[in-house]
């Protein structure tokens, strides 16, 4: 059998990574990046503040009173801390997330940092509230760990900088007997005491569920979860994606509103994955490995043959480089005005196609400008296809209008695979017989005009609906930016001038362009208006920024930003 130079690289992997695992040591679970949403949100990742000083984590409960007086401490000292450009975090792993989220303020109206499954406090090795933690954004490393009374502070924190400064390796630290305070009890961590997780019966069907169906052989993701020695090596990587909440993709705000086909773990999940991978990874000897049973072989159209096939245009893909996307405009031949009731997607190459959005467009329009393809008054999302799903089916009773003036346009992107490829990509478009009770419309929400200034973590973009003619049932959203979107978020106010959040996406990730779908019917009423958000970070420590010196603006180009909200209504 010959290999590739890629196949070869995952292989010299899969066997290496089990043996560095193995080889770590615990301690090191001290250091490292995580993220975590706060009671206002927002999301905050410790590796996107690399431009501050240092950010000082207390982990704290609203029923300790201890650790309370520690952050009442520290909101004294925020004028000061905030000079030497030092963040204060509220680490808060103890109270009902719900209860924390009600809470309007804080102790010093900092970030209280919702860890919930407690995999953050993990790994930082916390043991009680009120320990004052010192970490080092830059390095992802602790500088200081104590219990000392907060007033006392300064001349540690002077210190750590001052070393920070100067390139001192420096771990101010007491030891764990001299804390004081509440010990913090790890409630997960006590399911699990005294046996070993079962990879058979709990990660296996968890990893299978919740990851298997993108990590396949020949797919976008960089590895195929098809074996226990795989997942091994791996490992120490899926802790941190999954810490950070880089993975699963497409996570949500789940305290805001009721959505489906999210993709966060829930906190025992997300418990019991960092456990075992903790623990070393173990397997129960003599057992099969159900990652190995083969997956189900998907029909060429799981739905069925479709009522027309459009066939994208085909697109030669290098093995290496970076791929812009790509704008591409298909005549359409319907003799009549259809109701589409679903579209699906028969991806050709799937470990190249990465999103594929779907747009009508008038057939009068006569530019080749993309953004007037794509962004234009001319131009109505439809629909779109990310790594995972095979099709996108209306509401019942409910279908979109495809005109016979129309023609469509697709809004691809490709990820160069480490081998040359020919992606043939068709799509099936299936129409309902007669009229549905209810209409498909998207509300696109987009501004055709906007600037970032450089160098900047925090630009806000916000843009309001017109108020709606008539009651709407709300069917999905899909959020659209590129590499310097950081955050999404919908609300609206309604005719009696109440205001609700209806989705939040803080920590928005344009590798993933998602479209959410309700999980039960939301009736918008007549008069109300749609409020939408997007924050940008076109700063340094936005690991996807490809010019943070650099002002930028509106643009299809994946250099250039979007600001789209995709709203699609029933009516």
């Amino acid at each position: 059998m010959r290999l590739n130079g890629v196949s070869m690289r995952w292989l010299i992997l899969s066997v290496l990574m089990p043996l560095l695992l193995l080889s770590a040591p615990v301690s090191a679970l001290a250091d490292g990046d995580f993220g975590l949403p706060d009671h206002r949100g927002d999301f905050h990742q410790l590796s996107r503040y690399r431009e501050q000083a240092a950010v000082i984590v207390l982990p704290f409960s609203y029923n300790d009173e201890a650790s309370m007086r520690q952050a009442e401490r520290l909101a004294d000292l925020a004028p000061q801390l905030s000079r030497q450009a030092v963040l204060v975090w509220l680490l808060n792993a103890s109270d009902d997330p719900a209860l924390i989220r009600a809470r309007a303020l804080s102790p010093g109206d900092f970030p209280v940092l919702i860890d919930s499954s407690q995999t953050v406090a993990k790994t930082l090795s916390i043991t009680r509230l009120g320990e004052v933690l010192i970490l080092d954004p830059l390095s992802m490393g602790v500088l200081y760990r104590g219990f000392d009374d907060v007033s006392l502070l300064e001349g540690v924190l002077t210190e750590a900088l001052a070393a920070k400064a100067s390139g001192r390796p420096s771990r101010l630290e007491q030891s764990i007997d001299q804390l004081d305070g509440t010990a913090l009890r790890y409630r997960f961590i006590e399911q699990f005491a005294g046996r070993k997780i079962s990879y058979q019966n709990e990660i296996a069907p968890l990893l299978k569920a919740r990851c298997a169906y993108c990590h396949v052989e020949n797919g976008l993701a960089p590895w195929a979860m098809n074996r226990y020695i795989m997942v091994l090596g791996w490992s120490p990587m899926m802790r941190e994606v999954v810490i950070t909440r880089r993975m699963p993709p497409g996570q949500i705000d789940n305290a805001v509103g009721n959505w489906v086909n999210t993709h966060e773990l829930s906190d025992e999940e997300m418990a019991l994955l960092i456990e075992w991978i903790d623990q070393r990874g173990p397997r129960e000897a003599g057992e099969s490995d159900p990652l190995t049973e083969p997956l189900p072989v998907a029909s060429e159209w799981p739905r069925g043959q479709p009522d027309l096939i459009i066939d994208v245009p085909e697109q030669f893909i290098p093995a290496t480089g970076n791929i812009d996307f790509l704008v591409k405009r298909v005549g359409l031949e319907i003799p009549e005005d259809r109701w589409l009731s679903a579209i699906a997607y028969e991806v050709g190459d799937k470990s190249v196609l990465h999103s594929l959005l779907v747009y009508a467009v008038d057939k009068s329009l006569q530019s080749t400008d993309p953004d007037d393809l794509i962004a234009g008054p001319a131009a109505d999302f439809i629909s779109v296809y990310v790594p995972g799903e095979s099709d996108d089916t209306f509401g019942a009773n409910a279908g979109y209008l495809l005109g016979k003036d129309k023609d469509l346009v697709f809004k691809l992107r490709y990820l160069t695979s480490g081998r040359e490829t020919l992606d043939r990509t068709r799509i099936g478009l299936y129409f309902s017989d007669n009229a549905p009770e209810l209409r498909i419309r998207t509300l696109a929400l987009e501004k055709p005009d906007f600037t970032i200034p450089a160098n900047t973590a925090m630009h806000r973009e916000v843009m309001m609906s017109e108020p709606l003619p008539n009651d709407v049932l709300l069917e999905s959203y899909s959020p659209h930016a590129h590499s310097r979107g950081r955050s999404m978020s919908v609300s609206v106010r309604y005719p009696d001038g109440s205001e609700e959040a209806l989705i939040n996406i803080p920590n928005f990730n344009y590798n993933w362009q998602l479209a959410y779908r309700m999980g039960e019917e939301k009736l918008i009423p007549a008069g109300s208006v749609f409020h939408v958000q997007t924050v940008y970070d076109n700063s340094a420590s936005n690991p996807f920024n490809p010019a943070p010196e650099q002002t930028t603006g509106q643009g299809y180009r994946v250099d250039a930003e979007m600001f789209s909200h995709f709203i699609r209504l029933a009516e």
